[in-house]
């Protein structure tokens, strides 16, 4: 599940990479062609694995926000029904009151 420090953990974990794949680019011996090759077959992996990642938690946020929408709907009902009642008890007081006083 993702917490409240998941966006700076993503942020480091990309920052990361991006040093990582700059060090291995400086330092390769190999090819500039075969260098390029290697960077695209990351990225897609990268790219890959970070959609995944992400499919994952929207699932989860999905579900948890779901879970959190069907609690308020049923506390504003909860509330809804309490305010009625307290409205048609008060409605009823002073009906009671206005009859009483139109018989004296």
């Amino acid at each position: 599940m993702c917490d409240r420090n998941c966006g700076s953990n993503a942020a480091a974990f990309l920052l990361g990479a991006l040093i990582g794949a700059a060090a291995g680019i400086l330092l390769a011996p190999a090819k500039g062609e075969t260098t390029r090759r290697k960077l695209k077959r990351w990225a897609n992996d990268t790219y890959e694995d970070q959609k995944e990642y992400m499919l994952e938690h929207a699932r989860d946020f999905r579900n948890k926000a779901q879970e959190q929408l069907e609690t308020a709907r049923e506390k504003w009902s909860e509330g809804k029904e309490k305010a009625v009642k307290e409205f048609n008890r008060r409605k009823d007081e002073i009906v009671a009151k206005f009859r009483k006083d139109e018989d004296k």
